[in-house]
Formats: structure tokens, C-alpha cells, sequence
């Protein structure tokens, strides 16, 4: 099959227009390339962060679990003072201790706060770009 004189010359147009497009996508691959490699050292440094955070949660597990155990120390010290004089009340000692516990139950309450709110965000920032990235590919 020969091709006409204009035909070829707007088969040869069309090639041209193709050629320019190719080189277009070319660029937008090398650009996206660029793009991922940076979104793969943002990842890491996300999953750098997470680890952090898992690191953060073993802290505040580990602060909790010394609250309980200064609590049912000083829990029991009331009870054996109880248990001695029914009628005695504080002594400055166990009124000082009593005072320290109630400062360090506000401050972990707070702390714990702070953690719930961080991890919330943080899960849910994490779920979306799963979800986000499942749907892409």
C-alpha cells in the first residue's frame, strides 16, 4: 500500500506530534521518579518517627505501671495506719506522700493526654495513606 503525498505528509505531522508527546512523558517519568525517591526517604523517616513512637508508648506503659506500684505502696501504708489507730489521721509524712501522689496522678493523667491525642492523629494520618495508596495502584 503506497501512501499519498498528503497522506504521508500528515502520517509524517502525526509522528511528529507522537515523537513530542513521548518526550513529554519522558520528562514527567524522570520527575516522578525524582518525586518517589523523595517520597521513599519520607516514608522511612515516617516509619523512623512510628518506631519513635512505639519507643514512647513502652515509656508511658512503663510510667503507668510505676504509678500502680507507688499507689499500692501508699495505699498500704494507709491501710496499716488504719489498722493501728483508727482514729489517727495523717501524719505529715504520709500527708506530704498522699500530696507527691496527687501531683504525679495529674501529671501522668495529663501525659496520657497527650499520647492518646498524638497516637489518634497519628494512626488515622497513617490509615488514610494506606487507604490512599491501595487505591492508586
Amino acid at each position: 500500500m503506497t501512501l499519498s503525498l498528503n497522506t504521508a505528509a500528515a502520517a509524517h505531522t502525526e509522528h511528529r506530534l507522537w515523537k513530542s508527546d513521548a518526550e513529554c512523558w519522558k520528562d514527567d517519568i524522570q520527575n516522578w521518579r525524582t518525586e518517589h525517591s523523595t517520597a521513599i526517604v519520607q516514608l522511612q523517616e515516617a516509619l523512623r518517627r512510628i518506631n519513635e513512637h512505639g519507643k514512647a508508648l513502652d515509656d508511658h506503659d512503663d510510667s503507668v505501671n510505676s504509678l500502680v506500684e507507688s499507689l499500692s505502696h501508699h495505699e498500704k501504708n494507709l491501710a496499716d495506719r488504719l489498722q493501728n489507730n483508727a482514729d489517727a489521721g495523717l501524719d505529715d509524712t504520709l500527708d506530704q506522700k498522699h500530696v507527691q501522689e496527687a501531683e504525679l496522678h495529674a501529671r501522668q493523667r495529663d501525659a496520657h493526654e497527650r499520647i492518646k491525642k498524638h497516637h489518634h492523629h497519628a494512626m488515622a494520618t497513617v490509615a488514610m495513606l494506606t487507604k490512599a495508596l491501595q487505591e492508586a495502584f
